[in-house]
């Protein structure tokens, strides 16, 4: 009698941790993912509201592509989930581009991506060739996720594709995007990260951690990792002081910016004075 309950204790036990599991690995994520649709839309329909913007809802894209554009949607917002075998790091492409990219820039959106497919072809004086939009994709992952590059026809760049295609289908005639990329600081301060790093304790530590190892709380609420092996590569495009601090003036606090482009500069220059991964060149 004894054992019998033991067993029905036991297996009580097991019910109850499997379905805690499910809840926290696989059902609250889908609850999440469904509450940044949600809010993604809520976005475009506010930018609609100031008056002519050019915001596409990926969910609104007709049936014969919209499981591709959907798909590409979600590599961006969980990259971590949907593209991890490519990503050596612990972000996701959303950590700079909000809302999937799916924004006009500017304070609080991070980095539009509205647009960007008007930009590809072009010559990079950087990798002294010409640059296709799978290229530009790709530096991303090895640099920014210092992962992998994906194949370039493979169905997860065409999907990302897809959705960068549909979300600049109303600017796809111009080759001028005003929001895209990052205003520069008119700053001429010197960046101190001594003065950083009291910047970094007030605004930034409570997300990314005193230690800069971020706070991962499920693939879908994240502060991403600012340095150390879960961060991007020393060849990431945030390695650059003016890049980073733009970045950290327009979006930080997260959907609070309101911080000095002084304090920017100290601040980035503190997170760029840290260890970070070196990046290593494909084969």
């Amino acid at each position: 009698m004894l054992n019998k309950k033991w067993m029905i204790g036991i297996s009580a036990i097991i019910i109850i941790a499997t379905l805690w599991y499910f809840w926290k690995g696989v059902y609250r994520e889908y609850i999440l993912f469904e509450e940044r649709i949600a809010h993604h839309g809520s976005v475009v329909q506010g930018a609609a509201a100031l008056g002519g913007s050019v915001l596409l809802d990926p969910q609104q894209a007709p049936p014969d592509v919209r499981q591709s554009i959907m798909r590409g949607f979600r590599i961006i917002e969980d990259t971590q989930t949907y593209a991890k075998q490519y990503s050596g790091d612990r972000l996701n492409c959303k950590n700079c581009h909000f809302e999937g990219g799916d924004t006009l820039g500017g304070k609080n959106n991070g980095i539009s991506l509205v647009g960007v497919t008007t930009q590809y072809p072009s010559y990079s004086a950087r990798f002294g060739k010409m640059m296709t939009l799978a290229d530009r994709i790709n530096n991303c992952f090895e640099r920014s996720m210092n992962g992998t590059p994906l194949p370039v026809d493979s169905q997860m760049m065409q999907d990302i594709i897809a959705y960068l295609s549909w979300i600049s289908k109303e600017v796809r005639q111009y080759k001028t995007i005003p929001w895209l990329g990052l205003a520069r600081l008119k700053s001429q301060h010197t960046p101190d990260p001594t003065a950083g790093k009291k910047v970094y304790e007030i605004y930034c530590a409570m997300c990314h951690q005193r230690d800069g190892s971020g706070r991962i709380v499920g693939s879908l609420e994240d502060h991403p990792p600012l340095w150390g092996p879960g961060s991007f590569n020393n060849e990431a495009g945030m390695t650059r002081i003016n890049t980073l601090s733009s970045f950290i003036y327009w979006n930080m606090p997260f959907m609070d910016a309101g911080i000095t482009e002084d304090e920017a500069l100290d601040v980035a220059s503190y997170i760029l004075s840290k260890p970070r991964p070196s990046y290593s060149v494909s084969p």
